[in-house]
């Protein structure tokens, strides 16, 4: 198989789809023609067989009815003994001669062709008894006078006397001969068909034989062919899906065709340009982050003192001030730890390590650890939680739980309730989390998983939030090559519902 696979990797897609499809082709092809010189071959012999079946009933019924014949212009002759009744036996004996030759032509089977011979034999032996004799009397006659005339008569009555007898035994005896060769033709007529009934299953047999030995092979081509086609397309595929899903650390290499080769090589120039930008990014992010912190903390620990009046005592417009100075120093440090926390998702994507996750403890738990959250606004669950097993990576799938929960409670105004679905579905784990809050207009649904994003119910209702709890779900979903979306709320429902779907596997 290796070998057969690098002999067609010099090919491009195009040829080597019309190489496969004549080799796939040429056993069916094979099978086709042999079928039709099977065919010929039978047809032939069936005519052949029919031809001479017919030939020998024919031949067979005529040798009874010359026999037949001969016999009547034999016996005719005894009682007459001119030349014009001579003549006519003659003529019959010639023609039943004639009968058995073109019998013995057509016939093969040696015993048969020697029972015909015998009584060709035994029909010259009636012959020249029925004629030898007379023309013995024929050489005598006295025709001048009345008295040898009278003498040959009585002479010729007493020889028919005598003769008639032993020619009737003679043709019965011929009679039950030819009869016992009719007979015997009629079996040879059912042998024929029988032979050939027994001919056609064999040919039929034969092609069977071949269809069962070409058919395979062709079967097997194709899926050959198939295999060395498909698989540089699901490597391709399967490294599209990892580009996509944010994981540019595996080199991309595809085996196959020239030119899926050629771009499975473009694949991985895309890949090394990707990850370059995504390192440079990396190195961006830690730059800044550690550039702005630490201002931004002596900011704050500067603030806070003139906050707390250390320095001084404050008026209450610059105790106000100062006031707004320290939230707003908050604000911007919970930011950039957002901003670095969703950096180092992005990061991490390529290095996650998978394990068996049991995604129905891992829901309850965050459950549990929201129970003060939810009771602080009498929110109460309703959930329908199913045992769900997966691999994947444990920290981002409860990033990804914990991020849509948080914020289901954040919006969900006091007194609702959260709905929770965890099911296995086409080899998929699902789950939708859906609140009572203010909901995602729909033109919005596209760009909530956007960093810095808020919708505008949640501005009017006037929920913080940094715009990045969506994102890095978002990025967790598509780092396990699943979909994150928000859908439609069921009937009645004005909140979010937003569903996760991730491949078991």
């Amino acid at each position: 198989m290796f070998f057969l696979t690098n002999l067609f990797r010099s090919h491009p897609l195009g040829r080597l789809v019309l190489i496969g499809y004549a080799l796939a082709v040429l056993p069916l092809v094979l099978a086709i023609v042999s079928a039709v010189f099977a065919v010929e071959e039978l047809a032939i012999l069936s005519q052949k067989a029919v031809y001479q079946v017919a030939q020998q009933a024919q031949k067979s019924r005529m040798l009874l009815e010359r026999l037949t014949e001969s016999e009547r212009k034999g016996r005719q002759y005894l009682v007459l003994e001119d030349a014009s009744a001579r003549q006519t036996y003659e003529e019959s004996h010639r023609q039943f001669g004639e009968v058995v030759a073109n019998l013995l032509n057509l016939t093969e089977s040696e015993s048969l062709a020697g029972a015909l011979k015998q009584l060709e034999s035994d029909e010259q032996n009636a012959y020249e008894w029925i004629v030898a004799p007379a023309a013995g009397q024929e050489a005598k006659p006295d025709n001048a006078d009345k008295v040898g005339k009278l003498k040959t008569h009585l002479q010729r009555v007493t020889l028919e006397q005598e003769r008639m007898p032993k020619t009737v035994e003679h043709f019965q005896d011929l009679n039950t001969k030819a009869r016992e060769i009719s007979r015997r033709y009629a079996e040879l007529v059912d042998q024929e068909a029988n032979d050939l009934a027994t001919r056609s299953r064999g040919v039929q047999r034969r092609l069977l034989i071949q269809s069962a030995i070409l058919l395979p092979v062709s079967v097997a081509l194709i899926s050959f062919f198939i295999y060395i086609i498909i698989r540089p397309i699901r490597q391709m595929d399967h490294s599209i899906r990892s580009l996509g899903a944010g994981d540019f650390a595996q080199p991309i290499k595809v085996l196959g065709p020239r030119d899926l080769e050629f771009l499975g090589e473009r694949l991985e120039w895309l890949r090394s340009r990707l990850n370059n930008l995504e390192e440079a990014k990396q190195r961006f992010m830690r730059n800044v982050s550690h550039d702005i912190k630490t201002p931004l903390a002596t900011i704050h620990e500067g603030t806070e003192l003139l906050a707390d009046e250390v320095v001084g005592e404050l008026n209450p417009e610059q105790k106000e001030i100062a006031q707004i100075m320290v939230s707003n120093t908050q604000k911007l440090d919970a930011l950039i730890a957002e901003l670095i926390n969703y950096s180092q998702v992005n990061a991490q994507i390529g290095e996650r390590k998978l394990e068996r996750v049991n995604m129905r403890e891992l829901v309850l738990n965050l459950v549990e650890d929201y129970q003060i959250r939810l009771r602080a606004k009498s929110l109460a669950i309703k959930d329908s939680i199913g045992a769900v097993d997966m691999l994947g990576n444990p920290d981002q799938l409860r990033t990804i739980v914990d991020n849509l929960l948080s914020n289901a409670i954040k919006y969900s105004p006091v007194g609702g309730d959260i709905r929770i679905m965890l099911r296995k579905t086409g080899g998929h784990m699902e789950l939708e989390i859906e609140d009572n809050g203010p909901g995602i207009d729909p033109d919005e649904r596209l760009h909530v998983f956007e960093p810095f994003f808020q919708g505008r119910a949640a501005r009017a209702a006037g929920v913080k939030g940094t715009g990045f709890g969506l994102a890095i779900v978002s990025e967790c979903v598509a780092s396990h090559h699943g979909k994150v979306e928000v859908i439609e709320p069921r009937g009645g429902k004005t909140g979010a519902r937003i569903s996760v779907k991730i491949p078991l596997k």
